[in-house]
């Protein structure tokens, strides 16, 4: 399925809101994945292990089943497959810094998040196939319970956060 110019205006509607907003807890979770929080902190009702979970942002970003590069102009600080101290390192540079502009590209939704002081994050799609349930390249959850889902593919969804 090839990707419209209307899909891609439709998919910067929904992220509008976020530009302009800092990351805060910008992390490595599992593997390469990098989440970030942005807007009001909120208290999570969940407990692991008899811990509270911390507070997560208003939106949320989670960079998944995707390769990414992440640069300070030419120079590039880290990719997805370095060692994770230099990972770590390298996105916490992200941390307090606005995001400026976030550009969804056809084929396959790859997609260059860039931030202040010339910080930019690139995504690039590892999977063709969008029938690959639970592959999406990145994920944004919205106030109100939503979520922009962005790939497999050429495929996107947004709505609800719980649906099936």
């Amino acid at each position: 399925m090839t990707i419209t110019e209307t899909e891609i205006h439709e998919i910067q509607t929904h992220i509008a809101p976020l530009l302009g907003q800092k990351p805060w807890d910008v992390s490595i979770g599992v593997g390469s994945f990098i989440t970030f929080d942005f807007g009001t902190p909120i208290p999570r009702k969940f407990s692991h292990k008899g811990k509270r979970l911390p507070a997560r942002g208003e939106w949320h970003l989670w960079i998944y089943m995707c390769a990414w590069r992440l640069q300070k102009g030419d120079q590039v600080l880290a990719a997805c497959e370095d060692s994770r101290e230099q990972m770590e390192a390298a996105v916490k540079s992200m941390e307090g810094l606005a995001l400026q502009s976030i550009e969804v590209l056809p084929p396959a939704w790859d997609t260059i998040f860039t931030f202040e002081n010339r910080i930019v994050l690139r995504t690039f799609s590892i999977y063709s196939d969008s029938s690959e349930e639970g592959s999406e390249n990145w994920l944004l959850f919205t106030p109100g319970q939503n979520v922009l889902s962005i790939g497999p593919g050429s495929t996107w969804y947004y709505g609800s956060s719980s649906a099936p």
